[in-house]
């Protein structure tokens, strides 16, 4: 995803509430099904336009941007009623899944 692409979604999320269901979904999904390919999970039965190869660069290349998916995520996370917790939660544990040891969160002291 380009900075650009990314930078707007991440202002959907926060200004268009009822489009973040479905950005929450491809969000899950785009790791997911990168994630799933790149193991080489047989996915047989599904379309998949893309080769094994393409799927880990995939991954390598969403590992770059967790820390930052993972910000917004949490920010989304902290402004939801307990309802879409739960969706949100799901997303951030996907990402959380390839972000590896490079994302850092710190604490404000206080």
């Amino acid at each position: 995803m380009s900075s650009n692409f990314s930078q707007l979604l991440s202002q959907l999320l926060y200004g268009q509430l009822q489009l973040r269901p479905s950005i929450l979904k491809a969000l899950k999904i785009l790791v997911d099904s990168n994630v799933a390919m790149s193991l080489g999970t047989d996915v047989s039965s599904l379309y998949c336009p893309i080769t094994l190869q393409e799927a880990r660069e995939n991954v390598d290349f969403l590992q770059t941007q967790a820390e930052s998916w993972l910000a917004v995520l949490l920010n989304v996370y902290g402004t939801v009623g307990l309802e879409a917790r739960l969706v949100v939660g799901d997303v951030i544990q996907s990402w959380m899944s390839i972000a590896g040891e490079q994302v850092c969160f710190h604490s404000k002291e206080i």
